[in-house]
């Protein structure tokens, strides 16, 4: 059981008089009322991991690039609580949501908090199972994000009726409660944002199949925007093959067990009965390496290589192997490197699409995707033109914008390039 201090619900419980208490009181500013953006007619969405604020503090933020930044890392447990870790990181993270939302305000962006996350949804079917609870957990979450200044959420529940990282709760109504829940929170705080997360599977319906639009139609009707996280397709430690982890289709006969790609997502997504202009495309700023065994890379096979299962070391931000995930299993490597990283290694020039004579770039042309390799590892990332590339398919698909998941991963020039369809009107059906 975690301390109380490990608690953020704790924070909501405070009285002034308890000075010795680490949890200071919301600051009464942060409430004020956010300043909107011009004319713009397009969504940016950021994501600030908090748990990882020694590699990116607020202040760092590229704010000009968003109209949402996200201060993500909590997640939901026993009681109707909330942590972001051990007590010192909610310590970290209470400084820290004060100095974001002061940030986000003197920058004209709406900052938003959300919880879940891969590891963190283990208690959402059983939150969202009743009206009580739900009542309860929004009364709560609304209170911790309002009490901070926050102007919205995102609900990171990855996997409805589903086990996920493999020990979550579950349940065949989940999306209609999930439905439920939106319903609820916007009766609560109606001119609050409220943004879910999907990813390439979508939401998973009572018979196990996509949920149908009658299932989803409460959670479409309320939630602002779903954020689909189009990535983490192929990943470098859950198979026998590399490939990539953000296609533009799975219709890729060289690729074999591509399941979904953005269009077949954007299907998905339609079939559940969310309409385009609701959904927006999320990019995110780490790759993914793979281990090839002997004899190593094949040219005949391209991007669909022959993999080692357990992913190699990544980069800086890799450095979970050998802890304890949420379901008490040891984690190991993810294999992910930050784009950052990536140039700042020198494994692209500036341009960041060029290589160097470091490692041998490729480009699949099906599923829009490059690659960098040697005979012993290939890296699947997005670099500028591919990010482009989607960003514009994006928008001729009539998305509400874009998002940046891990935005202390994103070098300037790849941000840039994304965004640019949305300022300058280029679209591509």
């Amino acid at each position: 059981m975690l301390s109380h201090l490990a608690a953020i619900w704790t924070i909501l419980a405070l009285l002034p008089s308890i000075k010795s208490d680490p949890f200071n009181q919301p600051d009464p500013s942060l409430t004020k009322p956010l300043p909107q953006p011009g004319n713009q007619k397009y969504v940016t969405i950021g994501y600030y991991e908090a748990t990882r604020s020694q590699y990116q503090q607020p202040t760092h933020i590229n704010w000009r690039h968003y109209t949402h930044m996200v201060f993500n890392g909590a997640w939901p447990i026993d009681q109707f609580q909330f942590t972001f870790g051990s007590d010192d990181q909610n310590r970290q993270a209470v400084n820290d949501m004060k100095q974001f939302v002061n940030s986000a305000q003197q920058n004209y962006v709406k900052p938003l908090l959300a919880v879940g996350g891969e590891q963190g949804s283990k208690f959402f079917s059983y939150y969202f199972g009743s009206g009580q609870s739900r009542k309860t957990f929004v009364k709560n979450l609304v209170a911790l994000a309002q009490g901070y200044g926050f102007q919205g959420v995102v609900i990171n529940w990855l996997s409805p009726n589903d086990v996920g990282a493999g020990c979550n709760n579950r349940s065949p109504n989940d999306v209609v409660n999930f439905g439920y829940f939106a319903q609820e929170f916007k009766n609560v705080w109606n001119e609050g944002s409220l943004i879910v997360r999907a990813n390439f599977n979508g939401f998973i319906g009572a018979t196990g199949n996509y949920a149908t639009s009658e299932e989803a139609s409460l959670l479409a009707q309320n939630v602002d925007y779903v954020d689909l996280m189009a990535y983490d397709g192929y990943t470098g430690n859950k198979g026998e093959r590399s490939g990539p982890f953000s296609a533009l289709t799975s219709d890729c006969p060289k690729i074999p067990y591509l399941s979904n790609g953005i269009k077949e997502l954007l299907a998905i997504m339609k079939f559940h009965g969310f309409p385009n202009s609701k959904l927006v495309l999320g990019f995110t700023g780490y790759g993914r390496v793979f281990y090839l065994p002997d004899p190593g890379f094949n040219m005949k096979n391209g991007i669909s290589q022959v993999a080692y299962g357990a992913a190699p070391a990544g980069g800086w931000t890799d450095n979970l192997n050998g802890t304890m995930d949420a379901c008490g299993q040891k984690r190991g490597y993810e294999g992910t490197y930050l784009l950052n990283e990536i140039m700042d290694n020198g494994w692209l020039a500036p341009d960041g699409v060029t290589s160097t004579d470091v490692l041998t770039r490729y480009w699949d042309d099906c599923a829009k995707q490059p690659y960098l390799f040697n005979q012993q590892y290939l890296l699947v990332y997005d670099d500028p033109g591919s990010l482009k590339f989607k960003s514009n398919y994006a928008r001729g698909s009539g998305l509400a914008g874009i998002s940046f998941y891990y935005s202390m991963g994103f070098p300037s020039l790849f941000l840039q390039s994304a965004i640019a369809p949305w300022r300058r009107g280029e679209a591509q059906g």
